[in-house]
């Protein structure tokens, strides 16, 4: 199983990292038409724009593998130990049914923009929005994980942290 989840996680890494090249080349293109060659190329714009949406959710789930995400804790730190881990699992649970209703939201939403397509070229953009919930369900598994690992710690209040 954790060579399955390896091979995932790496294919979500080169994933990210070529999105983000693409859009890289994308707008650098982009900018050397408009300004260099005064050519329009507007497919340019409106791709970058899909590869950078791919971009942001396959990189927030890896920053979420990473723990990379911004957590603020000034108050947590003041609580005891019991107390901040009974806290890490509501967090975790109230973050769980958050993330599964912007997944239902954006299959809700591919499924009406399906029909549409791109403005440059014929393609729907429902393959844009994917992006939200293909990278939002890899951020809910690392998020369950977590809130299992959180109400373990609950039920053995004895551990380490």
């Amino acid at each position: 199983m954790r060579r399955i989840s390896a091979r995932i996680w790496k294919f979500v890494d080169a994933t990210a990292l070529v999105a983000f090249c693409v859009m890289l080349v994308l707008v650098t293109a982009q900018i050397v038409f408009r300004y260099c060659l005064q050519v329009s190329v507007p497919w340019t714009e409106e791709a970058a724009r899909w590869f950078y949406a791919w971009q942001i959710f396959l990189g927030s789930a890896v920053a979420a593998r990473e723990k990379l995400h911004l957590r603020v804790t000034i108050l947590v730190d003041y609580l005891p130990i019991a107390a901040q881990r009974v806290l890490d699992l509501i967090v975790g649970v109230v973050g769980l049914v958050f993330w599964s209703g912007v997944v239902w939201g954006s299959l809700i939403m591919i499924r009406s923009v399906y029909p549409v397509q791109a403005g440059s070229f014929p393609v729907s953009t429902s393959y844009m929005y994917l992006s939200i919930p293909v990278g939002l369900i890899s951020m809910l598994v690392i998020l369950f994980m977590d809130v299992t690992q959180a109400a373990r710690q609950v039920a053995r209040p004895g551990e380490g942290r």
